[in-house]
């Protein structure tokens, strides 16, 4: 079913308020990469606009690893290209569902396609039941709460945050799996998954063995998201796909 361009504001509310709670998710990590940016020197105004205007946690994560002065403009365009690749496989997954979708309102979906509202929103897409409103209204909390957090992350920087080990005290370094389970109880469908998410961890298992770092988590996903386009791809052309 394909997604209407048509956005009303019932669908809009509907869909900032189903996201609340798959938003709060994040929550910890917006304070923890607010902490983060504090101590490499960002102000409040820089954190928060960065928030705003890029909302994608890993890319902001990777940026700050790497932030020195003078600013390291190719190794952080490279890092955070490869870090965002992931949202080539989440657009693919929603083309089908927007095939009219008119030049101006691009820009607003291209924006709102994070993490947990893509989930979401492609759940309901599966389903037959996408709405362009409720995906607008969830990625207008979403903006809120990431935004929100690392501000207060920022401001709490020099008190109770300060001390490196209160992330761990305060249970913050769970937040990457809370919003990993989140996400994959959305989107799981069943046996059909199992196969990608086999793919994904093998792959991550030997990128952490050949390559190290963290760049384990993007490549494991990035091959277990491929694999499964891949395979829906050809099932949809073989006329199998569910």
């Amino acid at each position: 079913m394909s997604l209407s361009a048509r956005v009303t504001w019932r669908s809009f509310q509907a869909g900032a308020w189903r996201m609340i709670l798959p938003g709060l998710a994040s929550l910890p990590f917006g304070i923890g990469f607010g902490v983060a940016a504090a101590q490499k020197g960002l102000s409040a105004f820089e954190t928060t606009l960065m928030s705003f205007t890029v909302m994608a946690g890993t890319s902001q994560m990777v940026a700050l690893d790497i932030w020195a002065q003078p600013l390291p403009l190719v190794a952080l365009f490279v890092s955070v290209f490869v870090a965002n690749l992931r949202y080539f496989v989440m657009g693919a997954a929603l083309q089908p569902h927007l095939p009219h979708l008119p030049w101006w309102l691009q820009p607003p979906v291209w924006y709102v396609t994070v993490d947990q509202n893509w989930a979401v929103n492609i759940a309901e897409y599966r389903r037959g039941h996408g709405d362009l409103g409720k995906f607008l209204g969830g990625g207008f909390v979403m903006a809120c709460i990431w935004s929100g957090s690392t501000l207060a992350g920022h401001l709490a920087a020099g008190g109770v945050l300060s001390d490196p080990t209160a992330a761990r005290r305060l249970g913050l370094d769970f937040v990457g799996i809370a919003v990993f389970v989140v996400v994959a109880t959305i989107l799981f469908r069943g046996k059909r998954d199992l196969t990608p998410w086999a793919v994904a961890i093998v792959a991550a298992l030997a990128s952490k063995w050949a390559i190290g770092g963290n760049w384990y988590i993007v490549i494991g996903g990035l091959a277990g998201g491929l694999f499964g386009a891949l395979r829906d791809i050809s099932q949809k052309a073989d006329g199998n796909v569910r």
